[in-house]
C-alpha cells in the first residue's frame, strides 16, 4: 500500500473518531504538537524511525512525552501506528489530517504571492472576488507569501487554480510573443 494512501486512511478514521468525541480542533493541535516535537528533536526523530528499536520502547517514550499533553485518542493513534509498524507515518499524519480538517470545516486556503506586503484593503478585495468563485467553502483563509522575484503584481493559488498577474509572468509572455520575428523585408 502506498504510504500516502495509508496515512490518508488513518487520518480519515482519526477524523471520524475526533468528530464523535467532539475534539476535532484539539486533535489538529495535538498532531501538530507531536509532529513539531518529533521533527524538532533529532534524537527522537531518529529513534522513532528506526526499525530495530522495539515497539515497547517507542510506545513508552511517546507515552511519557505526550500523556498529559494530548487527547487520549491522539495518544491511542500514536500507539496504534507504532504497534502496526507504521511509526514512520506519525509525522505525516498532521499534514493529511489538516487537509481533511479543512475540508470538514469548509475552509479554503488561498496563497497570495506578491513582491511586497499586501495591505488589508487589497487582501479584502481579493477575498471578496474569491468568495464568488469558491462557493462550496464557508471560510477563506489567506496565506501571504513574499517573493521579490515576481517584481510586482500578485499570484493567487487555490488547489489547482492559479491566477498569475505578476510582472514577471507578463514579461515572459511578452518575450515569447516578440521572440517570433514578425518583420518582413520589403515593406
Amino acid at each position: 500500500m502506498r504510504p500516502n494512501l495509508l496515512v490518508n486512511r488513518y487520518a480519515k478514521a482519526f477524523l471520524e473518531l475526533a468528530i464523535q468525541n467532539n475534539v476535532v480542533d484539539k486533535a489538529l493541535d495535538d498532531l501538530h504538537l507531536v509532529k513539531s516535537t518529533i521533527e524538532g528533536n533529532k534524537e527522537l526523530d531518529t529513534l522513532i524511525h528506526q526499525p530495530f528499536v522495539s515497539k515497547e520502547r517507542k510506545t513508552n517514550i511517546m507515552n511519557r512525552l505526550f500523556t498529559d499533553r494530548v487527547e487520549k485518542i491522539t495518544l491511542n493513534l500514536i500507539n496504534l501506528l507504532i504497534e502496526k509498524n507504521r511509526d514512520t507515518a506519525i509525522t505525516d499524519m498532521y499534514d493529511e489530517y489538516r487537509m481533511l480538517y479543512l475540508e470538514y470545516k469548509k475552509i479554503a486556503v488561498v496563497t497570495i504571492t506578491s513582491a511586497v506586503e499586501i495591505d488589508e484593503k487589497t487582501t479584502d478585495r481579493i477575498v471578496n472576488i474569491l468568495k464568488h468563485k469558491i462557493v462550496d467553502k464557508d471560510t477563506i483563509e489567506i496565506k501571504n507569501v513574499i517573493d521579490k522575484s515576481i517584481i510586482g503584481g500578485f499570484i493567487v493559488k487555490y488547489n489547482d487554480y492559479v491566477y498569475d498577474a505578476s510582472v514577471t509572468h507578463t514579461l515572459k509572455r511578452l518575450h515569447s510573443d516578440f521572440e517570433e520575428n514578425l518583420f518582413v523585408k520589403g515593406y
